[in-house]
């Protein structure tokens, strides 16, 4: 194997270097808000003996308020472009979450984490920098979505033996404090430096959507226009049903592994490599999508999502848990970014920016219940984790079998156009064949 030449090298950053530094920055913003806050949860409650359900609330006040703050976020990205989303997100959620590591009071402390984490959910995340990307890249949306999430994906890799080292050396307030200068100073080349969207033409008159089927060429030419169409109907409710089972499996893998019979100090190093495995497969978004196409590349990551419920479900031998924690790792990091670009290719360009922040905030509403409700039901059968694992299956089928009837209303509108292709240059002929 030959190393490409330093000049190629460099074009291809040259070329990339904003997808690159929009990576960098939904790194930033990913690492303290979601992966750090895992670590430093524990130590919070030690040190300021607050329980563990109020520490949690921040976190999940912060998911469900930027669920809402996205809807706002997404417009606004669509009417004025990125920065004043980046900028809002940068500065206000740094503060916010700056004046949380002060905070003495437990209500103070979930208040300024809700409000700092959700700015940030809201202007920082992939809900706002898939758009930009697609936006500019329009004929090269695979390639830079690639170039996002995997240089995204290190987020956990840095960001969370980072936090638990600043904390164990410093306390949980000054890591926080750290580690918000860290992503503050690694998202401002990102936020200087993309500054307005190539130019979207306006809708033609011809080209409104018919309800049920895809949008026009650039797009819906409005969000209920895209809400009255069955396609993105299917879509989101596929959305939600996945964020809701890989919510319950990401919070329940491993008491559902010590369950079976494995350690928590082996579980929780599984966590660890399935973190390091989705930076791989990541990377495989470009090839199975050009090889296989967005829609079949994301039924087989669904499926094999499937099939690593079921190896946990099926754990009396270890290497059961091994087989589904390195399935987890290879194919989640894959499904959000293949959304994202099938996401795309529904809505179009014209209302991404909304509709993308639509379908973030009902994921995210999801991904925030689905570990709640598989906990109720854990309670019910005397945790017991088998009948759990079985409904997280179902609800991983469920989302499949979204994906196929998705699938399906797709080609729908395309064998109608062919026919009407078809019929347009047919017609010409059967009146010249029957004239005198």
């Amino acid at each position: 194997m030959t190393l490409p030449p330093p000049r190629d090298v460099a074009r291809w950053l040259w070329t990339w270097r904003q997808i690159i530094l929009l990576g960098i920055l939904t790194c930033g913003a990913y690492g303290l808000v979601l992966y750090g806050f895992g670590i430093i949860a524990g130590p919070i409650q030690e040190d300021e003996g607050w329980s563990s359900a109020a520490v949690n609330a921040a976190f999940m006040g912060s998911y469900l308020l930027g669920a809402a703050a996205s809807l706002v976020s997404g417009r606004v990205l669509d009417a004025l472009g990125p920065r004043p989303v980046l900028w809002t997100g940068l500065i206000v959620g740094t503060v916010f979450l700056m004046a949380a590591s002060y905070s003495e009071n437990i209500w103070l402390f979930i208040v300024f984490w809700t409000i700092g984490g959700a700015v940030t959910i809201a202007g920082l995340f992939y809900n706002v920098t898939m758009p930009i990307a697609a936006r500019l890249f329009p004929k090269r949306q695979t390639a830079a979505m690639t170039v996002l999430v995997t240089t995204g994906g290190f987020s956990s890799v840095i960001f969370m033996p980072l936090t638990g080292l600043f904390t164990d050396e410093f306390g949980w307030r000054w890591a926080v404090r750290i580690l918000l200068v860290v992503a503050a100073a690694i998202s401002l080349p990102a936020v200087l430096s993309v500054r307005r969207l190539p130019p979207i033409p306006p809708p033609e008159p011809s080209a409104a959507p018919v309800i049920g089927s895809q949008a026009g060429r650039h797009g819906f030419g409005g969000v209920q226009d895209a809400l009255r169409s069955r396609e993105v109907q299917i879509m989101l409710a596929m959305v939600i049903a996945s964020s809701f089972g890989l919510g319950a499996m990401l919070n329940h893998f491993v008491p559902a592994s010590t369950a079976a019979g494995m350690s928590i100090t082996a579980a929780g190093a599984l966590t660890g490599l399935r973190g390091l495995l989705s930076i791989p497969g990541r990377a495989l978004i470009g090839p199975m999508a050009s090889r296989l196409g967005l829609r079949p590349a994301l039924g087989v990551g669904y499926a094999v999502i499937l099939l690593g419920t079921l190896a946990l479900l099926a754990a009396g031998p270890i290497y059961w848990i091994y087989l589904s924690a390195i399935i987890a790792g290879l194919v989640w990091g894959q499904t959000m970014p293949l959304q994202g670009l099938i996401a795309s290719d529904v809505f179009g360009l014209r209302r991404l920016g909304t509709l993308m922040a639509l379908q973030t905030a009902m994921g995210n509403v999801a991904l925030a219940i689905g570990p709640f409700a598989a906990g109720v039901l854990l309670g019910l059968v005397d945790d017991n984790y088998q009948p759990v694992l079985v409904a997280i299956a179902g609800v991983n089928a469920l989302t499949l079998a979204l994906l196929l009837l998705m699938v399906r209303t797709h080609r729908q509108p395309l064998k109608q156009l062919a026919a009407s292709l078809l019929a347009s240059r047919t017609a010409p002929q059967k009146r010249k064949s029957g004239a005198p």
